[in-house]
């Protein structure tokens, strides 16, 4: 049986990666339509452009869309979830896609004044989303929400900022779970995005892996497919019955 993803709408939070883009061509290609919400939305663009064109030749392909939002105040994410639910009639699916690394910036004795921005980007934005997201939820009585991490923060308060997450989803799941709504977490393995970022000396993400593997000579990657396969079963009518959890790939 098929994934039934049509008149579904889908917001997906998060920079422009090779994961958020395979995410979108499986979930049009389901037929769900799909929101993409950044800080900046230039390079999305284009690539929604394409998937719109994809859509005159199959109808039954989803539409996708970028919008842009500095995403600080409750104003700026209510604005930005209107938008997304007016432009395709509402919100099903909240996908915070904000999987993505940084080099590590902490050390002991230096300024950590980049700790408020972190905070503010990768757990507060998340939780300001969610909240606004939950009044198209209810009212549908159905939804899925989904956060993605990455498995290892090298950096403490990356991990603690977006680590806070992982509670905030659990105790979230018990209320919402009378609506039929659903909140899960998916962990990362080593993404390209999460490579390069550890090793931004590299000239292309072959070379970035080779000199991972002389310390790992089994690494593994965590390919956007097997992301994009995995996340399309959660937010199915086949993932209804997962709440709650963390999940990790590998």
């Amino acid at each position: 049986m098929e994934f039934n993803l049509r008149e579904r709408t889908a917001l997906i939070v998060g920079p422009f990666t090779s994961t958020v883009q395979s995410l979108v061509m499986g979930l049009t290609q389901m037929g769900s339509d799909c929101v993409l919400l950044d800080f900046d939305n230039s390079a999305s663009q284009r690539f929604c452009n394409q998937i719109n064109d994809a859509r005159e030749i199959n109808p039954k392909f989803g539409r996708a869309l970028g919008i842009k939002s500095p995403m600080k105040t409750a104003e700026d994410i209510k604005d930005a979830v209107g938008s997304a639910a007016h432009a395709f009639g509402s919100v099903d699916l909240f996908i915070d896609a904000q999987a993505y690394n940084k080099p590590n910036r902490y050390k002991i004795g230096d300024s950590i004044d980049y700790l408020d921005d972190e905070i503010q980007h990768n757990f507060k934005a998340s939780v300001m989303l969610t909240h606004a997201v939950l009044n198209f939820l209810k009212n549908r009585k159905r939804g899925r929400i989904l956060y993605l991490l990455n498995e290892v923060y090298p950096d403490p308060i990356l991990a603690g900022s977006r680590g806070a997450l992982v509670p905030f989803a659990q105790s979230l799941s018990k209320q919402v779970a009378e609506h039929n709504i659903t909140v899960n977490v998916l962990k990362l393995g080593l993404t390209e995005e999460f490579i390069l970022a550890m090793h931004p000396e590299a000239k292309s993400i072959k070379e970035a892996v080779e000199n991972l593997k002389v310390k790992e000579p089994h690494l593994r990657i965590t390919e956007p497919e097997k992301i994009t396969n995995t996340v399309t079963y959660l937010v199915s009518q086949f993932g209804a019955a997962v709440n709650g959890q963390v999940i990790s790939l590998s």
